[in-house]
């Protein structure tokens, strides 16, 4: 390992104070570290005519330094697939982002000793149709989740599975989302928390008006594709919150399903995604205090 790439959120005052001491850390050891220009100008280290795609095509190894949210802009940088990535959280433990701080040379230590495990998760590709077909169709990608929402009013979302329909949803919006994302927004919304590594893709709908619709748990090799019937006006599609937000017309569809590229994290050795599942949700502590 030649190279690491920084992704620092400049917004965290402990990120920026560690930045320059892995640097010169690194530097010991013969690695080159690269930082955009905007970020290191937050640091105090000089410019060295960088930006983010820059550094993903030239980097071995991306360190993120942030939390959760810091992982997900990350992960929005064109080619960041094809890069292990080492997640630190400066702050509380994330669900993504589950490497601590104190961790963070032991971790550095492991990976340029080759001693560490990647962990994939899978992505959404979601396709937007636009009604009149003159736009063609984009493509969007989402670590965490594809939300099609209205923010003052009911919409009507009709849904298929696999081109057999399935629900017509009467809700503020419908999420669909990743394994990764089952603990993000769907957890908000009362949707099921997912194994991060199961292959699957959610459909939790939001404050819907029927008690008869449920949260539910499609296979990944699924394909669902959301029509808007509501014609009051376009609605919203967010992916990954507001990382990538469109305006959907009525009678427009959305396509979601896996995509063909995943995003590979370097996991704590400390800690499991159970443990911090108890730590952040403090899963079963009214059972046991009962007890």
């Amino acid at each position: 390992m030649k190279t690491i790439g920084f992704f620092v959120n400049t917004s965290k005052k402990k990120a920026l104070g560690v930045v320059p001491s892995t640097v010169t850390w690194l530097r010991e050891k013969g690695i080159e570290s690269l930082i955009a220009d905007d970020e290191a100008d937050a640091v105090g280290i000089p410019k060295i005519g960088c930006n983010r795609d820059t550094i993903v095509g030239r980097s071995d190894l991306i360190l993120v330094l942030g939390g959760d949210g810091t992982l997900l802009n990350a992960v929005h940088t064109s080619g960041i697939e094809d890069v292990p990535i080492l997640a630190v959280n400066i702050g509380h433990l994330g669900f993504l982002t589950d490497v601590s701080l104190d961790e963070l040379y032991l971790a550095l230590e492991r990976v340029l000793e080759g001693n560490y495990e990647i962990d994939t998760r899978m992505m959404l590709e979601a396709r937007l149709h636009s009604f009149n077909n003159q736009s063609g169709v984009e493509s969007y990608f989402a670590l965490n989740d594809v939300v099609v929402r209205h923010n003052t009013r009911l919409i009507e979302l009709e849904t298929q599975i696999d081109g057999e329909p399935f629900i017509t949803y009467n809700a503020d919006g419908l999420i669909m989302a990743t394994p990764s994302g089952s603990t993000s927004y769907s957890l908000s919304s009362g949707g099921a928390i997912v194994e991060p590594h199961l292959d699957a893709i959610l459909l939790t709908p939001i404050s819907p008006h029927s008690l008869t619709v449920r949260p539910f748990i499609a296979h990944g090799d699924s394909e669902i594709t959301v029509t808007v019937r509501s014609d009051y006006g376009d609605v919203n599609l967010l992916v990954d919150g507001a990382r990538t937000m469109l305006l959907v017309s009525p009678g427009a569809s959305i396509r979601i399903c896996r995509a063909d590229k995943k995003i590979q994290l370097i996991r704590s050795q400390r800690r499991s995604y159970h443990e911090v599942l108890r730590t952040k949700l403090m899963l079963g502590e009214g059972i046991r205090r009962s007890k």
